[in-house]
């Protein structure tokens, strides 16, 4: 979450520090502009996915380029990050009767299951001006293609489980890597002002992946699924539109 912040901070600061590039009227026509994006999104997972993990939250950002035309071009990285992990078979063997994992010192230890993942596309879009402010709002229909993974990542606290050192860990976290693909479809608005710039919208992706690990611990096997893992969710925006200011129309000596 730290990285996050520090994250969405760089953005805002980048908003206010950038020069930007093309003198345009937002009200009255249909402006081209480079477009920087971060975003937020509450996911259910489907398919495969549905068996290893439950609801998560992601925050992304993505660079891009809308044109006169309302067209867009967009480079979207997504992470995942929740703690609905329902895979727990894969420490099965290490947990005492009452549930807790012992220790170097015999003792009951602390540890944590969490889901980590990613989503890298590339998304062509349109804007159709149907319902927002002026032109360059409306409906926004989006396509993707990219990759995406996941897996288990499991921690201890003070690290003190010798079987769950980070040495070991790739034993029992499930990496899944695949290619995706995306469909999005939700309301993009550019206020009057360039104040208020927003994205809302629902959000689906298909993941074709496969298992990449020689050897799990649990399964005393390979782990070489082949899956297909799906994610339907809604996903909203902040807009970070690069402008000009539009020159004076008079001059005076």
């Amino acid at each position: 979450m730290k990285f996050c912040a520090k994250y969405f901070m760089i953005l805002i600061q980048f908003q206010f520090i950038t020069v930007v590039y093309f003198a345009q009227n937002v009200k009255d026509s249909t402006i081209k502009s480079p477009i920087v994006k971060i975003n937020f999104a509450i996911q259910s997972p489907y398919a495969a996915l549905r068996d290893n993990f439950g609801i998560n939250s992601n925050i992304g950002c993505s660079f891009g380029w809308k044109n006169k035309k309302n067209l867009t071009l967009e480079f979207v990285y997504n992470f995942i990050h929740s703690k609905n992990v329902k895979t727990t078979s894969v420490i099965a063997h290490l947990l005492n009767n009452q549930g807790w994992i012992i220790n170097q010192y015999g003792e009951e230890n602390l540890y944590l299951m969490y889901q980590r993942g990613g989503q890298l596309t590339i998304d062509i879009g349109k804007v159709i001006n149907t319902i927002g402010p002026n032109p360059n709002s409306g409906i926004h229909v989006k396509a993707g293609f990219g990759g995406m993974f996941h897996k288990i990542r499991i921690e201890n606290e003070n690290n003190t489980i010798p079987q769950l050192q980070n040495e070991y860990l790739k034993y029992y976290d499930r990496l899944t890597i695949g290619i995706c693909t995306k469909q999005y479809i939700g309301y993009h608005n550019m206020s009057n002002n360039k104040l208020i710039n927003f994205t809302i919208g629902l959000e689906a992706i298909e993941g074709f992946t496969r298992g990449m690990r020689d050897y799990q611990i649990d399964l005393m096997g390979p782990y070489l699924d082949k899956r297909l893992d799906i994610y339907i969710g809604l996903r909203i925006g902040w807009v970070f539109p690069i402008f000009r200011q539009v020159p004076d129309d008079y001059y005076y000596n």
